[in-house]
């Protein structure tokens, strides 16, 4: 399990309000934490990821697992061509828009089209 954390898609900002960095991981809810720097932000949550999938397993509850294509879409989404992602990725931009509304998983053929695409756009 210690190489699992690195799997999910982690943000870390400033946060003017705390005064601190802090650091999510959207597709763990709940799954925050702190620090003084970027790095120590970044050491926190790997722990903090650790800790949150321990306590799933041992309750027995659903673990996501990543999609980071996903995951991807929703952090660009507000400067995203979606017309231009779906014809580089090779992927129906009706079959793309609907598995985004409706929050449906991509395969993992066509999660790596959409990766290896978004590194082009």
């Amino acid at each position: 399990m210690n190489n699992q954390p690195f799997k999910y898609l982690t943000k870390i900002y400033w946060s003017e309000e705390d005064a601190c960095y802090v650091g999510e991981v959207p597709a763990l809810k709940g799954c925050v934490a702190h620090g003084d720097s970027y790095e120590e932000t970044a050491h926190e949550l790997a722990t903090a990821i650790r800790g949150w999938l321990t306590v799933a397993k041992k309750h027995h509850d659903p673990i996501p697992q990543p999609d980071l294509a996903m995951e991807e879409i929703q952090r660009l989404s507000p400067i995203l061509n979606l017309s231009k992602l779906s014809k580089l990725a090779g992927i129906n931009q009706h079959t793309l828009a609907s598995k985004l509304r409706r929050g449906s998983k991509f395969t993992p053929a066509q999660s790596l089209r959409i990766v290896h695409a978004l590194g082009e756009i």
